[in-house]
């Protein structure tokens, strides 16, 4: 009986397509919604603000503000798209190839090139504005002392006291990276 059966499917094998793909011979076919491995597209346009590395579950992203180095230890990463979704300038993608596998433990290293923060396009603020001695205003007319805007900033610059209206910002450590602006549900905020 068993003859009969191995017969049975060594006949349906011979006339069927595989199963699975020749792998080297036909390469895989990525998706859209593959993750692969994350990339800095733009050194240039990173602010070394960190949000990506607080973000990390997996602690694979190093960010060292003074030396202008953005580190990512790829056999950390679990290419969860946190970093990618996070970044304030959107210079980081997420690209649909895996990267190649290797025995040594890889740490990608991107060396950011900054002289002086530059304002950043992100929400509703306008990008035409000069950077010069322009420091982030507050209208406290407007303002509701609400905090937001010193919750979202990554430089941890602003200060806000809702029971004495106070509102304070320090233009040193202030990166002009425009998350305040953009989180600000009152729009008082502008350089």
């Amino acid at each position: 009986m068993s003859f009969f059966r191995m017969k049975k499917v060594v006949m349906n094998s011979l006339f069927k397509k595989p199963a699975t793909r020749m792998y080297p011979v036909i390469p895989r076919e990525f998706t859209s919604v593959t993750r692969g491995h994350v990339e800095m597209e733009d050194p240039e346009g990173c602010l070394a603000c960190g949000i990506c590395a607080k973000r990390c579950p997996a602690d694979a992203i190093r960010v060292d503000k003074s030396k202008g180095v953005w580190e990512i230890a790829r056999m950390q990463c679990i290419q969860c798209n946190s970093c990618v979704e996070t970044c304030p300038k959107h210079v980081l993608v997420m690209h649909a190839e895996y990267t190649t596998p290797d025995p040594e433990k890889k740490v990608d290293t991107y060396q950011l090139h900054h002289t002086e923060p530059k304002v950043a396009q992100v929400g509703d603020f306008d990008p035409q504005m000069e950077t010069g001695d322009a420091g982030l205003v507050c209208d406290k007319e407007s303002c509701v002392f609400c905090g937001l805007c010193a919750r979202n900033c990554p430089a941890e610059a602003i200060r806000v006291d809702r029971a004495e209206k106070l509102w304070e910002v320090d233009k040193d450590a202030c990166m002009k990276c425009g998350l305040c602006i953009e989180k600000c549900p009152k729009k008082c905020l502008t350089f």
